[in-house]
């Protein structure tokens, strides 16, 4: 079967345009979503899609000279086809150091901030992106390597409302394609497409995984480890929807605002307590952090075997309170300060932090052809790169101390850290329980929000330290 038929399938079988009069497809330039663009037309010209396409490509400006020339590649693109296109230029580390946060966290609210508006000035129903299994085949084994639980198993869902309150929904037609089969019927049909050069640079997780692990597993050990992913996927997706469907029966027995009803919750299912527990959290903070395996069933032993007034302390500033035949969940806003934390750091090497449950590992990098523009694409809030000579040393990760001052990077002069964290709005649970790396006994980089002026990697640095912090079962 083509692979113009197999995606005709799967966007029948799932609905994916069903009741849709306009699609905006997201086009970098890339082969999967010049694939897609292509299919979605010709779909359109054979009569088995009766919708109309505009297309939308933001330029990121992260890879300078070449970000420029996808958007010149997308634009020749759509003029030869005539099909409508939205173009958006977006300085995302401008809005990095204006927002705090990752790169890669910015980079994605405005790249679907910027699909949404698309959507709605087209009156579009759904927005197509061009996501392949070989896609979903890496975030699965990413999030099995990290420890992910039933509901990071999923991976990537075929369709999903683009956002919370949108009526917009997000489809990845291309989710059951192999990339194989996206470059046999890009050759095929003689269409060209840009080539991110970042994708081969193995310093990335992500494409180590492509390169390197999943080659490995599949040459020694099972050669369809790929397609044992994707069924697991799909397994996994099937098994979390069956027990969001428990847990929505169960909940007006079992949960009433931040409270859980002990006997009620034994009735149910183990697989739907943690959607009850998060439930019952969500009212008492609803942006409280995802809790891991160990929290979960500290909460259940509490309902099961505490006795009445015990009292497990949880992230976020939060309480789970023994309290008659129930649990209650509740803010501390007189939580303990955490306890001190301090550790020089082994670089290049890991660094185990028992006191915070993390682990640290520096590796050091020459600055020559480093791609740092693409490095900042992917990275997540827990990973920095910085000039490892003008931070100097010991580096040290410690809890933030009362009067750390440093220079966040993009802005202008000094602060303390606890201002800094202020103005982004972080809880002040989260303030108490923020960890800095320090050098020669200064803060170069508050960990999972900003970087220091002073150690930012320019023309000058010549050798760069990578810094990836993680904790228990993974930082999200």
């Amino acid at each position: 079967m083509s692979l113009y038929a197999d995606v005709l399938k799967s966007a029948r079988r799932w609905r994916l345009f069903d009741g849709a009069r306009a699609a905006v497809v997201a086009v970098s330039g890339g082969p999967d979503s010049v694939c897609l663009l292509d299919l979605l037309a010709l779909m359109r010209e054979r009569g088995d899609l009766a919708l109309s396409l505009h297309a939308a490509h933001l330029n990121h400006r992260l890879r300078g000279a070449e970000s420029d020339a996808d958007e010149a590649f997308v634009r020749e693109l759509f003029n030869a086809r005539g099909l409508p296109l939205t173009v958006e230029t977006c300085d995302v580390n401008a809005v990095r150091a204006d927002r705090g946060g990752s790169l890669e966290e910015a980079a994605r609210e405005e790249r679907y901030a910027f699909l949404s508006e698309a959507a709605q000035e087209t009156e579009a129903e759904v927005v197509a992106v061009g996501h392949t299994a070989d896609d979903q085949i890496e975030t699965v084994l990413h999030r099995i390597i990290r420890g992910a639980g039933l509901k990071g198993l999923r991976g990537m869902s075929v369709s999903r409302l683009l956002g919370d309150g949108s009526a917009v929904r997000l489809v990845r037609p291309l989710l059951g394609a192999r990339r194989a089969a996206v470059l046999e019927h890009l050759a095929g049909r003689g269409l060209s497409f840009r080539e991110d050069a970042s994708n081969a640079d193995t310093r990335l997780t992500r494409n180590r995984l492509r390169h390197r692990l999943l080659p490995l597993i599949e040459s020694e050990y099972n050669p369809a480890f790929g397609e044992s992913l994707l069924r697991l996927a799909r397994s996994a997706a099937d098994a979390y929807e069956l027990t969001q469907d428990v847990a929505y029966t169960a909940a007006s027995d079992c949960v009433d605002g931040g409270r859980i009803d002990v006997s009620a919750f034994g009735l149910v299912h183990g697989a739907a307590r943690p959607l009850l527990i998060d439930a019952a959290v969500a009212a008492v903070r609803a942006d409280a952090p995802q809790f891991d395996a160990d929290h979960y069933d500290a909460i259940v032993d509490l309902a099961f075997a505490g006795r009445d007034g015990a009292r497990i302390d949880l992230p976020g500033g939060l309480a789970a309170v023994r309290s008659g035949e129930a649990v209650e969940f509740l803010l501390r806003p007189d939580a303990e300060e955490p306890a001190e934390v301090e550790a020089v750091l082994n670089v290049p090497g890991q660094t185990e932090v028992p006191g915070a449950g993390l682990t640290v590992e520096a590796t050091v990098l020459p600055r020559s052809g480093f791609d740092l523009a693409a490095f900042l694409g992917v990275k997540t809030r827990y990973d920095e790169v910085l000039d490892l000579d003008a931070a100097g040393g010991p580096l040290v990760l410690r809890s933030r101390r009362p009067g750390d001052r440093f220079r966040p990077l993009g802005g202008s002069g000094h602060k303390t850290v606890g201002d800094f964290l202020t103005d982004l709005k972080v809880p002040a649970a989260e303030r108490r329980r923020t960890w800095v790396v320090t050098a020669a006994g200064r803060p170069v980089w508050v960990v999972g929000y900003r970087l220091d002026n002073g150690v930012k990697v320019t023309e000058k640095t010549k050798r760069l330290l990578h810094l990836s912090v993680t904790q228990g079962r993974g930082l999200e």
